[in-house]
């Protein structure tokens, strides 16, 4: 007999907003979502903090190598609220404000990541405009500006 109810499985993930010029790192895809951007980063590993996993992931997507400077607001996907748009896992995603450490471009990862178009710096002033995924568009804009009010983001 079970004393405590099983716990769920959640999905932690990590994303850098690299900003430099006032513009923004988008990386861009073409998948079954059709074509968009999403911040580099990915989901942090077992026992991996995650600053330290914001970092290996922006590393193996763009090749920079960033500092995590803040914490601008943290997203949440619960299945059930979106009828399992993003799929069936429930998902917390932390994003960062992340200084580069050099002047290095960024290059595409090696291998590949076949749905992977490229990169663009995307003026600040644009974010609004560009099918960001998560749909973190308006909060993201708010958190980099210093006018986001809570930073905990519960609808994409």
């Amino acid at each position: 007999m079970r004393l405590t109810p099983e716990l769920p499985r959640i999905s932690v993930s990590v994303k850098a907003a690299i900003v430099r010029d006032g513009a923004v790192l988008l990386l861009s895809y073409d998948d079954e979502a059709g074509f968009h951007y999403n911040l580099p980063g990915g989901k942090a590993q077992v026992g991996e903090d995650l600053r330290r996993a914001m970092n290996r992931k922006v590393a193996q997507e763009t090749g920079l190598q960033v500092v995590a400077r803040r914490l601008l607001c943290v997203v949440e996907y619960v299945p059930e609220s979106w009828q399992g748009e993003f799929g069936h896992v429930q998902k917390v995603q932390f994003n960062f404000l992340a200084e580069q450490v050099d002047d290095a471009e960024p290059h595409m990862p090696e291998p590949p990541d076949p749905i992977q178009v490229g990169f663009e710096w995307v003026p600040l002033e644009r974010l609004g405009d560009v099918y960001l995924l998560p749909r973190i568009n308006r909060p993201l804009s708010a958190a980099l500006s210093g006018e986001l009010a809570d930073p905990f983001v519960d609808r994409w």
